[in-house]
């Protein structure tokens, strides 16, 4: 029986580009690669595109210092 309910089911992406990254972040594409060219952004895969685990960019912001002021 056809209700006519449409179910929608949103889920993160398993991998996230730069720019979805950058979004997520709240930072630039720029911002993005000087933390990963640093070491602070750790990149997954071997593709020629660069993506990051959801988990990666949520320990990046767990361990942000809080601010003071």
């Amino acid at each position: 029986m056809n209700t006519g309910v449409v179910q929608r089911i949103e889920f993160p992406p398993a991998l996230f580009t730069r720019e979805l990254a950058a979004y997520y972040l709240s930072m630039s594409l720029r911002e993005v690669d000087e933390l990963r060219a640093k070491g602070h952004l750790i990149p997954v895969g071997d593709s020629k595109r660069i993506k990051f685990t959801k988990a990666e960019l949520d320990r990046y912001v767990e361990n942000l210092p809080e601010r003071t002021s």
